[in-house]
């Protein structure tokens, strides 16, 4: 990936507008400073017509990977991914996977480092939230690698930009509805995990918002969980042991389909409000069936797509992204629009 222009810019400590002028050789830039930005533009091979940057692209080889989490939200973002590699199959553009545990900083640094050294065109980053992965990113950003973060941000690795949910949005909603559903009050639970920021997130602005939702509704301790199936269980039953009389569930992280099958084992399966995030296949069966009665979601596989299409137009058109941080649209999902109905 060579240079851009608002990169000039920055090396020469002037505004985009002066490197365009010396480009198209306009007036109004001193003729040191016309040299000095001749001299980068030389020196760092800049290539200013969109249209030949290009052509150029689709006769050589475009590197691009995807560094992801083996988290539930994984398949729907590469799904999105998918979408945008079809749409730009004229280009010749190869597009690699690269998975890891959600907790586990060292492996996706090191394979951050590794694909800086293989000099990639781009990535798509599902960041740890850990030091050795914003050092590996920031490594990215002095090497001239554009990345874009999804589902979990990280804004001081000097990443284009950030597409996912607006998980401060989304926590109110999951409050609102719980107030919705429970108007009479009543106790309710959260499971949540440690593994992201971002779940950790989704609970805080859920335990601050909820007085303001409703005020006869008393929330429990937190429950943390790892997100493996195993881990999930164990904490569907213990909080059915914990809580006998538990009247609802808030659940920030996946794994929800095991923590549902733990309550099911326990008799209490529709007996309580469990309110969840996303809107994969399992999620969906349990909404039809009664033992979720609600889930919001962001958009996976939109914010997989999203993120692809900045990338791709950065790499091929320079076309910078419209805003630094992307929010995709919170959704509700209820039995009534979930069902098949005739």
């Amino acid at each position: 990936m060579g240079v851009t222009l608002k990169d000039i810019a920055e090396m020469a400590g002037v505004h985009k507008s002066t490197v365009d002028k010396v480009i198209h050789n306009r007036p109004g830039v001193s003729d040191k400073k016309r040299e000095e930005i001749k001299k980068l533009l030389e020196e760092t091979g800049y290539e200013s017509n969109p249209l030949a940057k290009a052509l150029n692209y689709q006769k050589k080889k475009l590197k691009v990977a995807a560094v992801l989490l083996k988290v539930d939200a994984q398949e729907d973002i590469k799904k999105g991914i998918e979408i945008v590699r079809q749409d730009f199959n004229s280009f010749n553009i190869d597009v690699s996977y690269f998975e890891t545990e959600a907790t586990d900083a060292g492996k996706q640094a090191e394979i951050i480092h590794r694909l800086k050294e293989e000099k990639v065109s781009g990535i798509v980053l599902q960041p740890i939230e850990s030091p050795v992965v914003l050092e590996a990113a920031k490594a990215l950003k002095e090497a001239n690698i554009p990345f874009v973060t999804v589902n979990t941000d990280m804004k001081e690795s000097g990443r284009l930009c950030f597409v996912g949910q607006n998980t401060n949005q989304s926590a109110r909603m999951m409050a609102k509805m719980i107030s919705l559903f429970l108007p009479q009050g009543g106790s309710v639970g959260i499971v949540s995990s440690d593994s992201m920021k971002v779940l950790q997130n989704r609970e805080r602005i859920f335990r601050e918002y909820m007085p303001k939702a409703a005020g006869n509704i008393e929330l429990k301790d937190t429950l943390m969980i790892r997100e493996t199936k195993e881990d999930a269980y164990r904490a569907g039953i213990d909080i059915v042991e914990k809580y006998p009389d538990l009247n609802g569930l808030f659940i920030t992280t996946g794994m929800v389909t095991d923590i549902c099958r733990a309550i099911r084992d326990k008799g209490r399966a529709g007996e309580m409000v469990v309110v969840c995030y996303e809107r994969y296949a399992g999620i969906e069966e349990l909404i039809k069936n009664g033992e979720v009665a609600c889930s919001v979601s962001g958009s996976p596989s939109t914010q997989g797509r999203v993120a692809m299409r900045i990338l791709f137009e950065y790499m091929i058109y320079a076309k910078e992204p419209e805003r630094d941080i992307l929010y995709t649209t919170n959704e509700i999902f209820i039995r009534e629009n979930v069902m098949d109905w005739e």
